[in-house]
């Protein structure tokens, strides 16, 4: 095959665990060309990784470029440039929603690949092949590799990887200023929010547990991103007084945040993309999962801590979870507990 269309309209995490089939086609194919379609937020981020020859980026309405141009008719100028590249084979990774299965049938590759997960009527003529992922096989990056082997890819079972680049730990070294980089002995990375309310441990938790973090002489950066303003600044506020040992970033920049986290020791916080990241750059990870799925993205280098509720998990992130107690209910000893036995403490 020459020219293969990967599509993933997922969130970080889901992005980062598809690499080891992506990696997979490459080592299978090496003459071939990968093409990876994503949003935007993630297109810096997997520009920097050598197995994807190219990065399509899904066009969003209203965007700086082409404001002047109805988002119907960008979008319809993006399906036929797709159809231009003559791809052939088209892989929907995760066989979601609308938009995907457009995607992949407006490539107009002759083999158009999709999963068998739930019933819909469009997509016998959608998909030319579609799998049903075996129930043994339930980490979301086995699962993918496994989508890849059935087209005679060989997946290797490797655990996800990003590349770290120079410019990456320049780049965050600027920020840590005088914090220690040794990723031995250095800092703890802190992630106090997660993108969705109802994933995110109690604020007052975060701010018990890097007191003992503190306690046991080990640094710790706090991390956020765009949509974490309301719990990183709530914890901030929780630590009124300047303290040395700790280290304030609000990072938009996947590509630095990569470089942060290479430097660290290793990272703690609420089921989300970022953890994720962290154990694609070699870190332990002490992860806290409620509503989610923590049978697909429980952690590969680390571990998972979760109070264990009937109710969990339920996938019910915003609306429908009226107090999200399987958060609430996991204590700080449960998570310094878990930090130690991965050896993230002094």
């Amino acid at each position: 095959m020459k020219k293969i269309l990967f599509v993933g309209l997922r969130a970080l995490g889901d992005m980062v665990l598809v690499l080891p089939a992506i990696r997979a086609v490459r080592d299978t194919c090496s003459d071939a060309q990968i093409h990876f379609l994503l949003d935007r937020p993630l297109e810096k981020l997997f520009a920097e990784e050598p197995l994807i020859d190219r990065i399509v980026v899904l066009p969003r309405e209203n965007s700086q470029k082409n404001r002047k141009i109805p988002g119907f008719l960008n979008y319809f100028r993006f399906l036929l440039d797709l159809r231009k590249e003559r791809y052939d084979l088209a892989i929907d990774l995760f066989t979601r929603g609308p938009r995907s299965r457009i995607i992949v049938f407006s490539s107009g590759a002759p083999r158009r690949v999709g999963l068998r997960d739930h019933v819909h009527f469009p997509d016998r003529w959608v998909y030319t092949d579609r799998w049903r992922i075996p129930n043994s096989l339930n980490q979301l990056f086995d699962q993918e590799s496994y989508l890849i082997g059935r087209f005679g890819f060989s997946p290797k079972n490797e655990f996800p990887e990003l590349t770290i680049n120079p410019h990456n730990l320049e780049e965050a070294r600027a920020l840590l200023g005088t914090f220690p980089t040794d990723g031995g002995k250095g800092f703890l990375a802190v992630f106090p929010g997660s993108g969705l309310p109802n994933k995110n441990w109690p604020i007052r938790n975060f701010r018990d547990l890097m007191i003992r973090i503190l306690e046991r002489g080990t640094r710790i950066v706090v991390l956020g991103g765009p949509l974490d303003a309301g719990p990183f600044g709530q914890l901030k506020e929780l630590f009124p007084e300047p303290d040395s040992r700790i280290l304030w970033i609000r990072q938009s920049d996947l590509t630095v945040l990569k470089g942060i986290l290479a430097f660290s020791r290793g990272a703690v916080g609420n089921d989300s993309g970022p953890l994720h990241m962290a154990q694609a750059v070699g870190k332990p990870v002490v992860v806290l999962f409620g509503p989610g799925d923590h049978i697909s993205y429980r952690p590969y280098r680390g571990r998972l801590v979760r109070a264990g509720l009937a109710c969990s998990p339920c996938q019910s992130f915003v609306k429908d979870c009226p107090d999200n107690q399987c958060m609430k209910a996991i204590s700080v000893n449960q998570v310094e507990e878990a930090l130690e036995r991965e050896g993230l403490l002094e």
